[in-house]
């Protein structure tokens, strides 16, 4: 018989195993949960890195629109009168949204390279009450009901926009309309945009100013 106070103790009791067992889950838990944080942390950098170059695509587009907008100029516009037609390629422009006229037209076909399009940029509504930014382009003759060459994305999931239109004695406005008297028919220096995304502690803002290369001075 064997004597157990004999015994050369070279296996492991069951505490020894259990202890082990124990140790060996807190430190794969600790791993885990540093890959599992890594990983978010990678994805969220992916993320915010390939928002930061689509919003830089997309101001690029705006830009590159509003540097080749066309503004008709006397002698060949004639201010309004009563129930004439309003300008074709006039300035209008909200907090949600504007259009004027451009030669940056997107087209593919040959000649559409020169053409003046009328080009728009609107917000959308979404089911979750986030909106898009999307941008139209419109060959003439402008009709409202003519559906657009093109309504491409430019930004997803805006919780916030505001546009501000400048004139050329840098004050701001919330809405433009070159076709009244009380911008004197006149265009904006620039435009101010400012979009949000996300809410809370995970709020970004974009803000962005564009300079309008061409003008038409106000009427006296």
């Amino acid at each position: 018989m064997i004597d157990p106070k004999k015994h050369d103790g070279k296996g492991f009791t069951l505490v020894e195993i259990l202890i082990a067992i124990l140790i060996f889950s807190l430190v794969m838990s600790v791993l885990f949960s540093s890959f599992r944080a890594f990983m978010l942390s990678s994805e969220a950098v992916k993320e915010s890195v390939t928002r930061n170059e689509l919003i830089r695509t997309a101001f690029n587009r705006i830009r590159l629109d509003l540097e080749a907008i066309y503004i008709q100029q006397p002698p060949r516009y004639k201010k309004p009168e009563f129930n004439s037609e309003p300008d074709p390629y006039r300035f209008v422009g909200k907090e949600d949204g504007f259009f004027f006229s451009s030669f940056a037209h997107a087209g593919f076909r040959r000649g559409e390279e020169k053409a003046i399009s009328r080009i728009s940029y609107f917000l959308k509504e979404n089911l979750d009450h986030t909106f898009d930014l999307t941008r139209s382009d419109i060959l003439p003759p402008f009709r409202e009901d003519r559906p657009p060459c093109a309504t491409p994305l430019l930004f997803r999931e805006i919780t916030g926009f505001e546009a501000g239109f400048v004139d050329n004695k840098g004050e701001s406005h919330k809405y433009w309309d070159s076709e009244t008297e009380e911008f004197n028919y006149s265009f904006p220096a620039g435009i101010h945009l400012k979009i949000n995304f996300g809410s809370g502690g995970k709020k970004q803002v974009i803000e962005a100013s564009i300079k309008i290369p061409v003008e038409r001075r106000p009427f006296e």
